[in-house]
């Protein structure tokens, strides 16, 4: 039984408008778990709970574009100042061996597409290497946030092509993501399976992309 029929009957008015669990405890000065009681099994509270949810969530949806949309044009000069940086720094390094080995082996074996990503996939264990030294020493990243992964064919040993990949990357373990496997195949190739080095930086990835596009030029220019 409710001790107060007054304050109940304005719960449930107040409910039908739609109002939240918690105006209603305001607007009837009671805590909201007394109000949650008063209302638990009307089934008109229940839809208000839903509708109030669904409509919270399209706010939410309202309000995150409207913040994406606020920074776009910080993204934007960011991105375009990563791309005149890599301008200077490509003539600074363009005569260092690692960075031309680490750009070509990217505009061979890396994904071009993904705008948030640098993802370089090859089964040259010595050429990932190789791409994490570069990732390190010319794009500035952190090695505890680069990340790997291998593809591997059904019957590869996990643990022996973990730990050669390991041994040549310098990454611990925990950096590596769940193995994948190659399905419906039991073929036991000699290498090591397919490794995917990855680093998540939209910005890093627009200073590679303007590098690759830098050194094709300079190579074309020196034929």
């Amino acid at each position: 039984m409710v001790r107060n029929e007054e304050k109940y009957d304005e719960a449930v008015r107040l409910r039908e408008r739609g109002f939240t669990l918690a105006e209603i405890a305001r607007y009837c000065d009671v805590s909201k778990s007394t109000v949650s009681k008063w209302l638990k099994n009307n089934a008109m509270s229940a839809v208000v709970t839903a509708n109030n949810k669904k409509r919270a969530g399209v706010e939410n949806a309202k309000r995150l574009r409207l913040i994406n949309k606020a920074r776009g044009p910080e993204r934007a000069a960011r991105y375009k100042e990563a791309r005149r940086s890599a301008e200077t720094e490509f003539r600074h390094y363009k005569d260092d061996p690692l960075f031309v080995a680490g750009v070509m082996l990217y505009t061979a074996h890396g994904d071009i597409r993904d705008e948030s990503k640098i993802r370089f996939s090859t089964t040259d264990v010595t050429a990932h290497a190789v791409f994490v030294s570069f990732l390190q020493m010319y794009l500035g990243a952190e090695k505890q946030h680069v990340r790997c992964w291998l593809l591997l064919y059904l019957g590869q040993s996990e643990e022996r092509c973990l730990k050669r990949y390991r041994a040549a990357t310098g990454l611990p373990y925990r950096q590596f993501h769940k193995t994948q496997y190659v399905q419906g195949s039991n073929r036991k190739p000699l290498h090591y399976g397919v490794g995917n080095t990855i680093i998540g930086s939209t910005v890093l990835k627009h200073k590679l992309m303007k590098w690759i596009e830098l050194l094709q030029k300079e190579l074309v220019k020196q034929r």
